[in-house]
């Protein structure tokens, strides 16, 4: 199946260009150019900083999750790619570039790479949930942010449970594969036993605890880094601009990205980001203010995102099409399941 043909994608972009046309159409967009040009690009160094700094924890913690320690080059550089892959692509097809890029880097099953990508996955809501736990006392939050913070808050520890539960009774598990194998012969048993044990290979590190804390502090700092960059665009903005304000707008447009869109998150990123400067802070905060922090904000990390990409592409030798031939939905759609 094309992309064309894919009802996700029509309805990613019908819901980027309506969040788009809802973000501008209170805004004089006469007046965005003067507040863009009005930004303290002092604070651009910085933000670069940061923005660098943000995704080499990010591919820091993978190589932990991965028990990989050795190949964090080859992570870095995955992350960057998986970056391209979803700025210019519909269907967060980032993920499944990266976890390919990793697993040919590292000589690692794929379902076992793809399985430690949901472990990261899980971290980062989970910390955007404590992270909104921690703002409680300090702002009043929008209900439709809590209820959604409460209801993936929820997944993420039935999920956590069930992941945990599956290395622990793998063994089970496999018996009972067998058992319906044997039931159905025409099934690939050795196959399925195979990828049933790389994907309790990726998931391992949640059972062990010291892995587990690494992981996790890991997490905070990157969440730690992307809150550092949001503050340091509004102060470029708004001198008064504050950390809580700061790390609400990470946790809005956190639990907002997992909505369909266009690629780059286009339209969801800023209507969401400034609303979550409007609702909360608006005495602070009009709707063109908020518009042209948010613009920055995204314009800061598609672009930082997009080059390390590209140079990731060009580093290890990968083509972009090669990787688009792997990932892109339909039957002609390869991917290697074990190195």
């Amino acid at each position: 199946m094309s992309l064309v043909k894919n009802w996700r994608f029509w309805l990613g972009l019908a819901i980027s260009a309506v969040c788009l046309w809802l973000a501008l159409h209170s805004v004089p967009l006469a007046e965005l150019p003067h507040l863009m040009a009005g930004m303290n690009l002092l604070w651009l160094a910085p933000i670069l900083i940061l923005q660098l700094l943000a995704v080499i924890t990010r591919a820091k913690r993978w190589v932990i999750v991965l028990s990989k320690e050795d190949r964090l080059a080859e992570s870095f550089w995955a992350q960057g790619v998986g970056y391209l892959f979803t700025n210019v692509l519909p269907l967060r097809m980032g993920e499944p570039a990266r976890v390919i890029v990793m697993s040919e880097r590292c000589q690692l099953p794929v379902v076992q790479v793809a399985a430690s990508a949901i472990v990261e996955r899980l971290l980062d809501v989970a910390t955007i949930v404590f992270v909104l736990v921690l703002l409680l006392p300090w702002m009043q939050i929008p209900a439709l942010v809590t209820r959604a913070g409460m209801t993936f808050g929820a997944f993420i520890l039935l999920a956590c449970v069930m992941l945990v539960l599956a290395v622990k009774l793998s063994d089970r598990v496999e018996i009972l594969l067998r058992a319906v194998c044997r039931r159905f012969p025409r099934l690939p048993q050795e196959a399925l036993i195979a990828r049933w044990h790389e994907l309790v290979n990726g998931l391992a590190p949640l059972t062990r605890w010291k892995t587990a804390l690494r992981i996790i502090g890991w997490s905070l700092l990157t969440w730690a880094c992307s809150i550092a960059i949001d503050w340091c665009v509004i102060l470029a903005f708004q001198p008064r601009g504050t950390a809580i304000e700061a790390a609400f707008m990470v946790v809005a447009l956190s639990l907002a990205v997992t909505v369909p869109s266009s690629p780059g998150f286009i339209g969801v990123f800023q209507l969401v980001g400034q609303q979550a400067l409007v609702l909360p802070f608006g005495g602070k905060y009009d709707s063109a203010i908020a518009l042209a922090i948010t613009l920055m904000a995204h314009i800061v990390y598609y672009f930082i995102t997009t080059v390390l990409g590209i140079l990731g592409l060009w580093r290890l030798g990968e083509s972009f099409v090669h990787l688009w031939q792997a990932i892109r939905p339909g039957p002609r759609a390869q991917v290697r399941t074990s190195s």
